[in-house]
Parts: C-alpha cells; structure tokens; sequence
C-alpha cells in the first residue's frame, strides 16, 4: 500500500489548527508560529479587497400606521439590506416607530417645533458612527394637504454618518416635498396649487444648501417623498431641474419601474460610491412602494 505524502504547507496549517484546538481547551494562550501569522494576515488582507456595497432606502409611512403594521414594512424593506432608511410623514408616536426597528438600529428624530420630527432616519449601529444629526428648516410658509392651505413650517432631517469599515462619509437627508405639486400632462408644475410649487422652489434651494455647504469628502444623499412622477418630470422646474440635475444627483428612477414613481432615493455622483442597483417593495401597509438603493464602489 502507498500513501501519498503529504505537503508541508498543509502539515503545518493541521499542526496550528491542532495547536489552537488544544489552547482553548486548555484556557491557555501563545503567540502563532510565524506561518500561521503569514495565514492570519493573507485572510485579513484577502477580506479587505472585497467590494464593499451599502444600502440606502426610502419609505413613506401611512399616516396612523400601528407598530405590526410598520413592523411589517420594515421588515419587507430590511430583507433588501439596507443600512439606513429615511422615512417620511412619520405622524404617529416616536415610540411606536422605535418599537418597529431592529435593536441594533437607532432613530435620528430631532426635537423641537411641530413637523422638526416628520422625515426621520434610521441608521444600523454596527454598520454606521453617527457623527452628527440636526433638523434642517425648509420652508417656513407650505401647504396644508388636499386643501392647500398654510401649514406648519416643513424640515428635513439629517445626518453625518462614517461606514465603520470603509471611513467613507456621507451627508444623508429625509424630507418631503408639497403634494399635488406636478401637473403630469404638461410635465411641469401644477400651477393650481401655486403656493405648493413656490413651497418646493424654497425647498429645493436649502436641500441645494445643504449639498453645497458639505466637505468635499461627504457623499450627499436625498431620501424623499417627491410627489413628482420621475419619468413626467419634462421642464425645469421641479425635481430634475431644481434638484437632481443642479446637484448631479443620481437617482433610482422609480417612475420607470411602475407603481407611483415619486419616491427616491438620490445621490452625489462624484463620489468613490454610486448607486449599483435598486429594488422596490410593494404590497405592503402603507400606501407607497419602499425603495432600496444599493451603492457599491467604483474607484
């Protein structure tokens, strides 16, 4: 009978897997011998080299939703991994929507004058350090919705967050636009409801702000509920002209996908990090489809 011999390199990989075994039964520790540091660190090395993809989404909350009921969008979200969800119209307990999210999940969700809390965003703990939070102002004179009366001032929440793994660094902001902003057979603003589209036009210059007064370094992200149906959006005077296009934000481009096309999720195109991909959930309890960008590096 003839066995084959066998190669040093493996020998030496089963005695330090041996070696290791025996030490933690023993409770005892020693430093590795030096092929298995050289293992250990070609591992290490090997992990760090592999893509790095992060996911963004949006979802707009039906105004009285309980906690099974945002428990259950959530969830239906969360299964295309993102790792931070801006939502809008958020106008039930802060308790309640607390309730709903992961544990190892926070809320961003300022205090302050009515409607600072309305666009809140939730971040995973493990994947992003919070390095600030603040409610922006964006317009103080808006609508009322169905009648377009004046309401509360409307605010954006946002956030600075740094991938824990990676270091980059992005500027993320929840905000809501007017309804019954977009007159869908011209392409451009409805101006029926001329209070709405000077609302947006004020709006859309402090999210201009917001991008502008940013670090270099910061990736700008927009998560929003933008009552404008993408592919309609035909002059310059809404989202792509006032937004999108002034910015160089790239989007989801939910309108060519089906359902309302008014929800997006957007971001600065200069950057090591652009959206890879995107996903949209519907049949869920609320009454807009969820959107799930994934943005993956690409230099």
């Amino acid at each position: 009978m003839f066995f084959r011999p066998v190669p040093p390199r493996v020998l030496v990989r089963s005695l330090v897997s041996a070696l290791a075994a025996l030490l933690l039964l023993t409770g005892t520790t020693a430093p590795l011998p030096a092929q298995a540091r050289e293992d250990t660190a070609s591992s290490t090395r090997s992990a760090s080299k592999l893509p790095v993809r992060f996911g963004v989404a949006t979802l707009n909350l039906r105004k009285g939703m309980r906690v099974p009921g945002m428990r259950h969008d959530i969830g239906r979200v969360l299964s295309g991994g993102p790792s931070v969800i801006g939502f809008q119209e958020r106008l039930f307990s802060r308790r309640a929507l607390r309730a709903s999210l992961p544990e190892a999940w926070t809320l961003l969700m300022p205090k302050g004058p009515t409607g600072t809390d309305d666009n809140p965003i939730a971040v995973d703990k493990r994947v992003w350090k919070l390095e600030k939070t603040w409610s922006a102002l964006l317009t103080g004179r808006t609508w009322r919705r169905q009648t377009g009366q004046v309401a509360h001032d409307q605010y954006g929440v946002v956030a600075v967050l740094r991938h824990r793994r990676t270091g980059h660094t992005i500027r993320a902001v929840s905000f809501h636009l007017p309804n019954h902003l977009h007159n869908r057979h011209t392409g451009g603003p409805n101006y029926r409801n001329m209070g709405g589209v000077r609302a947006m036009w004020r709006m859309a210059s402090r999210i201009r702000d917001l991008k502008e007064g940013a670090p270099p370094r910061h990736q700008f992200i927009g998560m929003c509920d933008c009552n404008v149906t993408e592919n309609r959006d035909l002059t310059d005077n809404l989202v792509k002209g006032r937004i999108t296009g002034p910015l160089r934000l790239e989007t989801n481009w939910s309108g060519r996908k089906g359902g309302s096309g008014i929800d997006y999720v957007m971001a600065e195109r200069r950057s090591p990090y652009r959206i890879d991909s995107f996903v949209m959930y519907r049949r869920l309890v609320t009454d807009h489809p969820g959107i799930v960008a994934t943005f993956r590096r690409v230099r």
